[in-house]
């Protein structure tokens, strides 16, 4: 009689292992199936991001390249413009900045596919060429003149004196030094947030100690435009030091423009007047880490080239006048508006151009021409 008893007892104990063994395959299955899934998921995200992170690499390197050569046919560019340029200002074409249309040209070759009907009604096919079809993404150019711009950092073509010099002077005419009251003066008479007064000779030698090989201070005497080593003690006394995380001077060439903002005195507002006065535009900036020391007269600002002017006449009125130096910038900064090709096919031109002097066809007899014979653009005799 119990035998009989614990029989279905039994098979009811069977079937519920057998049910917990059936739901426990069930959720180890199902764990397996989700890591396997977000593996799988992980992976082939990761694939994806790889693979458009590698054509998006080697499209910016095309578009790179292409650049490359495109200034490498300014020369062939420059003889067929050369005669066009000669009869209307009587002297060869100068340099021309080919890099600021580089986007435009190189449009059939970045994004094919919308400049395919255009192409056609030009006569140009690129139906059987090779790898222009289906391109995975865009490619957009900009080109900048870095020559166009004041450089601060180490100079490419100076060394020693001639270098801290170069770049000494331009700052500080840059800056307005040399005006008895310069409409930058406040940004060099107020404390920063840290409380600290950086005057403008005090940041001027600051980015020189910052690439020079030594590690003695530098001074800078305005009147002589000249710099001298070793006169206030060593580098490693400087500001730096004071701060929660301390550094030193690095004593070699800046390598990125972001760089500045360890050097003494590149705070925002400095930053947003000198540096790059429209945020993320290199076309904007006035300064760079990156030129040779030398300035192109065609491509750089008119307020970079008063500065270069003023750093080797200081003394001439276009630069001690404020409303010289204004009317300066306004006409030239108009006269590129109204003609925007290269103004410049020599460095005497521009001399030319601020003391009114120059041939018939020349840029100032050009202006005369165009405003009239009583204006008055004659600026300083240097």
């Amino acid at each position: 009689m119990n035998r009989s008893a614990t029989r279905p007892h039994r098979k009811g104990s069977e079937e519920g292992v057998a049910l917990i063994l059936a739901i426990t395959t069930v959720a180890i299955l199902s764990v397996m199936l989700a890591d396997m899934h977000e593996t799988t998921g992980t992976a082939f995200a990761v694939s994806t991001s790889q693979r458009d992170a590698l054509q998006a690499e080697y499209m910016a390197k095309s578009a790179l390249n292409l650049t490359r050569l495109l200034i490498a046919k300014e020369p062939e560019v420059r003889r067929f413009i050369d005669p066009l340029y000669r009869g209307a200002t009587g002297g060869p074409a100068p340099q021309l900045p080919v890099w600021n249309f580089v986007n435009e040209l190189l449009a059939p070759f970045c994004t094919p596919e919308d400049q395919r009907d255009t192409l056609m009604q030009l006569g140009i096919d690129f139906g059987d060429t090779v790898g222009f079809d289906d391109l995975p993404g865009e490619c957009h150019v900009i080109a900048v003149s870095e020559n166009g711009k004041v450089n601060v950092n180490d100079p490419l073509f100076l060394d020693g004196e001639r270098a801290r010099n170069n770049v000494a002077t331009q700052l500080f005419s840059l800056t307005g030094g040399q005006l008895p009251e310069s409409p930058y003066d406040a940004l060099f008479t107020t404390e920063d947030e840290t409380g600290t007064l950086t005057t403008r000779i005090d940041l001027i030698t600051a980015v020189i100690d910052w690439w020079d090989r030594d590690i003695q201070r530098t001074d800078f005497d305005p009147g002589a435009g000249a710099t001298r080593t070793g006169g206030t003690g060593t580098e490693d006394d400087s500001l730096y030091q004071l701060y929660d995380t301390p550094y030193r001077n690095k004593n070699a060439p800046f390598d990125s423009i972001q760089e500045l903002r360890l050097v003494r005195g590149f705070n925002d507002d400095f930053w947003a007047t000198f540096v790059e006065p429209i945020p993320n535009d290199p076309a904007s900036r006035i300064m760079t880490i990156y030129a040779s020391g030398l300035i192109n007269i065609n491509e750089a600002s008119a307020q970079v080239l008063l500065g270069r002017i003023c750093s080797y006449a200081p003394e001439v009125s276009l630069c001690t006048d404020p409303l010289e130096g204004l009317k300066f910038t306004q006409i030239l900064t108009t006269v590129r508006q109204l003609i925007p090709i290269p103004l410049f096919g020599r460095p005497t031109d521009l001399i030319d151009f601020v003391e009114g002097k120059g041939t018939e066809k020349g840029l100032y007899s050009m202006l005369t021409g165009f405003l009239g014979e009583e204006s008055e653009l004659v600026f300083v005799p240097i």
